[in-house]
């Protein structure tokens, strides 16, 4: 009889260890996933409070030492408005260096929420149709067909 209750308690003290390494690792990943899920609605929030549109008339794009397109943010928060954190593309080309000149009104490479910007596109474009397309850092983006006279 003694030997029937150190087996059973051996297999009480082997399924108690079982259940606590179960209850660790599947405590782990629901920690994993509530970050993950932070994270993304961290990003979703971003998104959803930047807003922006290009407000230029497609048909009439001004010219001053390059194609001048203006940028309104109608978002909640101001975003920055820099060649580092935005991508300009005119027809699938990249816009880098300087083809490309960013300008907000308060010149500190932000742009606050009603404020129009400029992106100067300093390139040479003949006359047709072309796509522009703006994308901020956060992956919002929006594009224009525009033409050239």
């Amino acid at each position: 009889m003694g030997s029937l209750a150190t087996s059973e308690l051996i297999f009480f003290i082997a399924t108690l260890v079982i259940s606590a390494s179960v209850v660790g690792v599947l405590g782990g990943q629901t920690l994993h996933i509530t970050q993950s899920i932070s994270q993304s609605s961290k990003t979703v929030s971003s998104t959803i409070d930047s807003g922006f549109e290009i407000i230029n008339d497609p048909s009439s794009i001004p010219y001053n030492s390059g194609y001048v397109f203006y940028i309104k943010n109608t978002g909640s928060e101001s975003f920055y408005f820099t060649n580092n954190t935005i991508s300009t593309v005119i027809n699938g080309t990249l816009l880098s260096g300087s083809k490309v000149e960013y300008q907000d009104l308060g010149g500190n490479g932000m742009l606050m929420p009603g404020q129009v910007g400029t992106i100067t596109a300093n390139l040479t474009l003949s006359p047709g149709y072309y796509t522009l397309d703006v994308t901020l850092s956060n992956g919002l983006g929006h594009s224009m067909v525009f033409r050239v006279n």
